[in-house]
């Protein structure tokens, strides 16, 4: 892990961490590992494999830092692919890790390939657990809609259990992003990622900030629905 870190640092200083980009970058990375570890440890991995999947972790957003500095955004939609980009730099860097690569790759997309290895599929999904979970709890939005926009397809997504896709119509609410983090939870793999959510109460937290302001039936539906969920995977 230690030669990792001096890859991943020594890259990172190619770039002006004055831009407030490029550290908040740094900083959800570091955040990113600590959560693969302790999803990490809960599936009793053994030393190796627990290394690995904190490098696939360390490794995940490597591509944000040229996203920002670049274009001075974090959407895919208007630069590149940070996926796609951060496998092409890993291999500029001498990574060759199939595992790392393809984690990196895999970890932004909205579903996995079908011909994934079980083994594969693990290290994925606990960076894209660690990485949900890491955008779930930091994405905090202080209200300043004047309205509640919030689409059909929302509420039936959480009905579903099923993660919201970009919706053009609601991205200037502040509301819908929040709720498009928390549906990430319908995709989340390993119990441990629920558990963390229930510990710190986030279904409640998220769904409150939009309640002091906009007393919606709907999102208290949402509450109810995710806390039900988190429940239920926990005791699953």
């Amino acid at each position: 892990m230690e030669e990792a870190l001096k890859i991943f640092n020594n890259y990172y200083l190619n770039f002006d961490s004055s831009l407030s980009g490029v550290q908040r970058k740094y900083d959800h990375t570091l955040r990113v590992v600590e959560y693969a570890k302790r999803i990490a440890k809960s599936l009793n991995l053994n030393d190796d494999d627990y290394e690995l999947a904190c490098k696939c972790a360390l490794f995940h957003d490597i591509s944000r830092f040229k996203q920002w500095q670049e274009y001075k955004t974090f959407d895919d939609s208007v630069s590149f692919d940070h996926g796609d980009k951060g496998c092409e730099i890993l291999k500029e860097l001498g990574i060759n890790d199939e595992i790392i690569l393809i984690s990196t790759k895999l970890h932004n997309k909205y579903k996995l390939p079908d011909d994934l290895d079980e083994r594969t599929k693990m290290f994925v999904n606990i960076t894209r657990d660690a990485d949900k979970l890491d955008i779930m709890i930091f994405l905090d939005r202080v209200f300043e809609d004047n309205e509640l926009i919030l689409p059909d397809e929302v509420l039936d997504s959480f009905e579903n259990h099923r993660m919201l896709k970009n919706n053009a119509e609601a991205w200037s609410s502040q509301g819908y992003h929040v709720l498009r983090a928390l549906a990430f939870m319908f995709d989340m793999k390993y119990k441990e990622s629920l558990k963390i959510l229930k510990d710190l109460d986030l279904a409640n937290y998220k769904c409150n900030l939009i309640l002091n302001k906009f007393d919606d039936e709907r999102i208290k539906q949402i509450k109810d629905i995710c806390n039900k969920y988190i429940d239920e995977r926990i005791s699953d």
